[in-house]
C-alpha cells in the first residue's frame, strides 16, 4: 500500500513518461505475418470483443510461458499450420517447474518462525554433482513461515484443538504457543527436465469470454525427478534428526513452485529451438519472445533474476537495432 516493494508498475510508469502508450483491458489474440516472414501487426480485443490493433517495427511478446504460445499457437495460418516462430514444433512443448516437497517437523527447542522475511537461508548442498546422472539436482530453503505453507496455520490448528481435544483459554493459548513456536518447514526444490509432451496447446472444447480457446495444459513429473524427491526426504529427515524434532510429516502431495518455465525454448539451432541467445524468434526476424519460457532447462533456482537479465539482453539487442 506504501509502494515500498518494486512492482511492474514502477517501470510502466517510466514507460509512459518516455513516450510508450498503455492500453488497459486488451487482450492480445492474433500476431499477423506478411510474405517474407515479418510481423505486421498484433490483434487485440477489448471486453466488449472488439477489434483492435497494434503495429510497429519491432514485436515483443511477454506474457510468460503459457500465455505466449497459447497466443503464437492461435496464429496459425494455412502457410504456418502449427502456428507462429513454431517451425520447429517447440512452441509450448517442455513445461517445466520446480515439483516442491514439502517437509514439516516440530523442532524440540523453540525456533520462532513468523519473525522474519519467509527465507533467509537454505541447504544448496544438492544443486549439483554426479547425482545428476540418475536422479535430479535440488535446493531446500528453510522456511520462517511455520507450517503455512503445506501444512497447518496457527487459526487452523487452534480450532483443531478446539474441537478434537476440547483445549479452551489458557490451555489452548499455551499447546498453540508450544507448537507454533517450534515449527519448522522444509520445501525442496526439484529440477525437472524437459520434455516435449509436458506441453500447452490450445483447448477444443473450451472458451473465454471473448470466445477464445483456454489452453490446455499437459504435465506430468517423470520418474528422474521423483527419485530427486526421494532423496530429499531422506535430506530432511537427516536434519529432523539432528534438530531433535519430536513430530515430522513428508507431505505426499508434490506442490507447485510457481517457475512456469520453457514452451518457448532458447537455442542455436532453428529446427530445435524457438528464439535465439537474444530472445528473438528464429522464424520472424522483428519478433522478440521474453520470460522464463526461453529456458531451454529448468536447474533448481528461482528464475526471476536470469529472466530478468536475459530480458534485459533483449532490450539491448532491441535498442541497438533501433538505433
Amino acid at each position: 500500500p506504501i509502494a515500498a516493494k518494486y512492482d511492474a508498475a514502477v517501470h510502466a510508469k517510466k514507460a509512459q513518461d518516455a513516450g510508450a502508450r498503455i492500453e488497459i483491458d486488451a487482450v492480445a489474440h492474433r500476431v499477423e505475418v506478411d510474405n517474407e516472414g515479418l510481423v505486421t501487426r498484433i490483434l487485440f480485443k477489448r471486453p466488449d470483443n472488439s477489434e483492435h490493433e497494434a503495429v510497429g517495427r519491432i514485436f515483443v511478446v511477454a506474457a510468460h510461458a503459457i500465455e505466449t504460445p497459447k497466443l503464437l499457437l492461435m496464429s496459425r495460418t494455412d502457410a504456418m499450420p502449427n502456428g507462429i516462430a513454431n517451425s520447429s514444433d517447440q512452441v509450448g512443448r517442455n513445461l517445466m517447474d520446480h515439483p516442491t516437497q514439502v517437509s514439516l517437523c516440530l523442532a524440540r527447542d523453540p525456533v520462532w518462525p513468523y519473525r522474519a522475511p519467509v527465507e533467509t537461508s537454505g541447504i544448496e548442498t544438492y544443486r549439483d554433482g554426479d547425482f545428476r546422472r540418475d536422479r535430479a539436482a535440488f535446493r531446500t530453503p528453510i522456511g520462517n513461515d511455520g507450517w503455512s505453507f503445506g501444512g497447518t496455520l496457527p487459526t487452523d490448528m487452534s480450532i483443531n484443538l478446539v474441537r478434537e481435544e476440547g483445549l479452551l483459554g489458557p490451555e489452548l493459548r499455551e499447546v498453540v504457543k508450544d507448537r507454533t513456536q517450534r515449527q519448522v518447514r522444509l520445501a525442496t526444490l526439484l529440477e525437472q527436465l524437459p520434455d516435449p509432451e509436458n506441453r500447452v496447446t490450445l483447448s477444443e472444447d473450451r472458451t473465454d469470454a471473448l470466445g477464445l480457446p483456454h489452453p490446455r495444459i499437459n504435465y506430468r513429473v517423470d520418474d528422474y525427478t521423483l527419485r530427486g524427491r526421494d532423496e530429499a526426504i531422506t535430506m530432511a529427515d537427516q536434519v529432523f534428526d539432528a534438530i531433535g524434532a519430536t513430530e515430522r510429516q513428508h507431505v505426499e502431495v508434490l506442490f507447485g513452485a510457481g517457475h512456469i518455465i520453457g514452451t518457448y525454448r532458447m537455442g542455436t539451432d532453428p529446427a530445435t529451438s524457438v528464439v535465439n541467445p537474444q530472445g528473438r524468434a528464429h522464424d520472424h526476424p522483428n519478433l522478440y519472445l521474453v520470460g522464463a519460457g526461453v529456458f531451454p532447462t529448468s536447474g533448481t533456482a528461482n528464475p526471476t533474476m536470469t529472466l530478468a537479465a536475459l530480458a534485459m539482453w533483449t532490450g539491448e539487442t532491441i535498442r541497438g537495432e533501433l538505433g
